[in-house]
């Protein structure tokens, strides 16, 4: 090879690791680079991600985590990905809680699934305000748990409170682990008159 090839070489070898460069500082830290099949397991890098949409409905995220399918404790390489919210303003009302649970499951979904291949469950919770509650894991107010199959069954972008409580019903989602939709509310809000006319509903539909 010439003296001259071997130049013009090193500097395509050159070139490209400066393009290479430029695209990596492009994707915003925390983001999932194209192909990635698992989400980012910290809270901060998915916080990143979320927390503007989150932010709109009037949540913060509070924890956020990949989880072992098995055993459900942390792990980086674990396929449920598990997102808790707490609300904002310290006077956030019961009928809040209702009225904001079909938002927050439409910031996820189906997004998360579409944009990580890897992903088998994913699960949402809405915790207690922090006066009410300030402990690390507070049990959840609401919860939505859908798994990859589960996605499927519904057109998020339009899908209503009605249509979320049917789809959990048609899917014996009675516990936890073996729902493809699952659906939990607090006792403390089976007074809310938005979830009993929408529970009402749900047995018509």
């Amino acid at each position: 090879m010439s003296a001259r090839s071997r130049r013009t070489r090193a500097r395509r070898a050159v070139a490209l690791l400066i393009v290479a460069a430029a695209l990596a500082s492009a994707i915003p830290a925390g983001a999932a680079a194209p192909g990635r099949r698992l989400p980012p397991s910290t809270r901060d890098e998915l916080a990143q991600i979320f927390d503007a949409k989150v932010r709109d409905l009037g949540f913060k995220t509070t924890r956020a985590l990949l989880q072992n399918l098995d055993t459900y404790a942390a792990d980086p390489k674990g396929r449920h990905l598990a997102i808790y919210l707490e609300p904002i303003d310290d006077e956030f009302t019961n009928d809040e809680y209702v009225a904001s649970f079909d938002d927050v499951a439409k910031v996820f979904l189906p997004l998360v699934y579409k944009r990580w291949k890897g992903l088998k469950s994913f699960d949402v919770c809405l915790e207690p305000v922090a006066s009410e509650d300030g402990s690390v894991a507070p049990p959840p107010i609401t919860q939505l748990v859908v798994t990859r199959r589960g996605v499927r069954v519904l057109d998020w972008k339009d899908a209503t409170l009605v249509d979320m409580i049917v789809a959990s019903v048609e899917h014996k989602a009675t516990e936890y682990d073996d729902a493809d939709v699952y659906i939990f509310f607090d006792d403390r809000l089976d007074t809310v008159p938005e979830l009993r006319q929408a529970r009402e509903a749900s047995t018509e539909v």
